[in-house]
């Protein structure tokens, strides 16, 4: 008896102290890496300037007209800060492709921390904990108060989860709702008709504002919920578990669920169809042959599965063939998992665990399926983050079913793989491309023209807002198409007021208008070289690189001669 209760202290021990690491590991480095491109859009959004951004021209503009776009506007009492909500809203439905819950709290975030790097990912952050917390739910619910720590320490220290925990998107958000909803459903049904009626309505209450939540942060959410239903609604009979029966609470789920859908319902009149009208949805077609078509979708659910267990954000630095093995083996143990689970007559929690670990992700293949798409995959993994907690869920109902002289073990062995991951990220993948085209400005106080063969928002919002706004910059963004020629008019029309420098940041990968090949690539940079030689010396010349390709640039420094 003494020893079984030291093994489970020492056990608690290292669950606490993984949480623990977790949560340090994010305060470390929530400002160390610059944003990343989709994070600069979610900035402009958030300011509710979004509107006012305009495509670069095909001369050269002040950076800075860029740069006040990505802080909130001087506004005089709390009555211009709501009129400021109009065009946040307008902003969103007319680029963004999510609901606006995310970039309408990101905007009130704003007032009370500012822009800075730290200050922008630390909303995302605390939630995070927040999601760690209801993860903490999720497994005591099930399994008692070790299973919600092992719960919480896997979610906390996951690759994938820990880098959109410190990514200005709504991401880590939607992973909180996930898991709250979770907590909800599983404390509202297992036990099933324990709880006295006065926690079963605050528990309705939370589960109602995380329906809202979810469905107001991430349209795909929904998914989620369908797998919450069959949870609230079917279990196995606890006298013949072969034999499936109603639950006898489930119409307090769909209670809760249409208030959730009452409430959330003016935003998906007006907002989802002006949304859907402006997306580009055939860019996610899926193959039309039917044998490439199963081993896209397949190779889309090992990428998932793989990128979200296994490697998270070192996905853009590695070879294309890597997830899908990680997925591969992955998938595989958890199919092993089940199995084991079902084999030792953990029907109930199998079902529980196959429920909200493995329908959500059926569910988004099957919409894929249904329309035609191949989407599982978008994104590194982020278009269906809401799987995330479900799959957590069933690694930690087979871990607690190990026997204890192995539990402590695996347990071990998988938070310290986790964490080495994390921290091979923190100290082996900066980026810092847009400080040093920043350092290279300040160098010297002369005018400065910026040429960049893309005019992508993206690369745009993080020149302007690296850029000190008081240096002497002007940027000439245009696509790489159109750039040698109207690099050649630019320096012509300025020969009588010279820029004293030109800096020629060539993206890798310009993403609006890319040419069609290599060579033509080269024909573009050997023009705009050709073109700065007749008036220009080049003085420096440096290759930048972040942690994906769209942080790829090549940066040279040209003195008038």
């Amino acid at each position: 008896m003494l020893k079984k209760t030291v093994e489970t202290l020492r056990l608690e021990t290292l669950l606490l102290g993984a949480i623990g690491v977790a949560v340090l590991i994010r305060v470390c480095y929530v400002g160390v890496r610059e944003l990343w491109y989709d994070e600069a859009l979610s900035l402009l959004l958030s300011t509710g300037q979004k509107t006012s951004y305009l495509t670069p021209p095909n001369h050269p503009v002040a950076l800075a007209d860029y740069t006040q776009l990505l802080g909130l506007p001087p506004l005089s009492n709390l009555t211009a800060s709501l009129h400021l909500l109009k065009p946040l809203l307008q902003g969103i439905v007319g680029q963004e492709p999510h609901p606006p819950l995310f970039f309408l709290a990101q905007y009130v975030w704003l007032f009370v921390t500012g822009t800075a790097e730290g200050s922008l990912r630390s909303l995302n952050l605390l939630l995070s904990l927040v999601a760690m917390v209801a993860a903490f739910g999720m497994g005591r619910a099930l399994l008692g108060y070790r299973a919600g720590l092992l719960m919480a320490a896997l979610l906390g220290l996951n690759p994938f989860f820990w880098f959109h925990s410190l990514n200005m998107r709504m991401y880590a958000p939607t992973v909180m709702w996930v898991a709250l909803s979770g907590w909800a459903t599983l404390a509202l049904y297992d036990p099933c008709d324990r709880l006295p009626r006065r926690q079963r309505w605050l528990w309705a209450i939370v589960l109602t504002a995380a329906i809202v939540g979810g469905l107001m942060t991430f349209y795909l959410y929904a998914l989620w919920l369908m797998a919450l239903g069959v949870l609230a609604l079917i279990t196995l009979d606890p006298q013949r578990p072969w034999l499936i029966r109603c639950r006898r609470g489930w119409w307090q789920y769909g209670l809760c669920l249409a208030i959730g859908i009452v409430i959330v319902s003016p935003w998906y009149a007006w907002g989802l169809p002006q949304q859907l009208r402006n997306a580009d949805l055939d860019r996610f077609a899926s193959s039309p042959t039917l044998l490439n078509g199963i081993l896209q979708h397949v190779k889309g659910i090992l990428e998932v599965i793989g990128i979200q267990l296994g490697l998270g954000d070192w996905v853009t630095s590695l070879p294309a063939f890597m997830p899908i093995v990680v997925g591969l083996v992955l998938g595989l143990l958890l199919a092993g998992m089940v199995v084991q689970l079902f084999y030792k007559g953990q029907l109930q929690l199998a079902s529980i665990a196959l429920i909200l670990g493995v329908l959500p992700l059926l569910l988004a293949l099957g919409m894929d399926l249904v329309s035609g798409r191949a989407t599982l995959a978008w994104g590194y993994g982020r278009s269906v983050i809401f799987i995330l907690p479900g799959l957590l869920l069933l690694a930690t109902v087979w871990m607690m079913q190990l026997p204890p002289k192995w539990q402590r073990s695996v347990i071990a062995f998988c938070l310290l793989v986790y964490l080495v991951i994390d921290l091979g990220d923190m100290a082996g993948r900066e980026r810092q491309v847009f400080r040093q085209v920043s350092q290279e400005i300040q160098t010297a106080p002369e005018p400065t023209l910026l040429v960049m063969n893309s005019e992508a928002w993206g690369h745009v919002c993080r020149l302007a807002y690296y850029v000190p706004s008081e240096a002497s910059v002007d940027l000439l963004a245009v696509s790489p198409a159109e750039l040698p020629g109207t690099l050649k008019t630019v320096l012509s029309a300025s020969a009588t007021t010279p820029y004293a420098r030109v800096l020629w940041l060539e993206a890798h990968d310009p993403l609006w208008n890319q040419p069609e090949t290599a060579a033509e690539t080269n024909q573009i940079r050997q023009s705009v070289t050709s073109t700065l030689a007749k008036n220009y010396a080049p003085t420096a010349q440096q290759e930048l690189t972040g942690t994906m390709s769209l942080d790829r640039f090549s940066l040279t420094a040209y003195e008038r001669l």
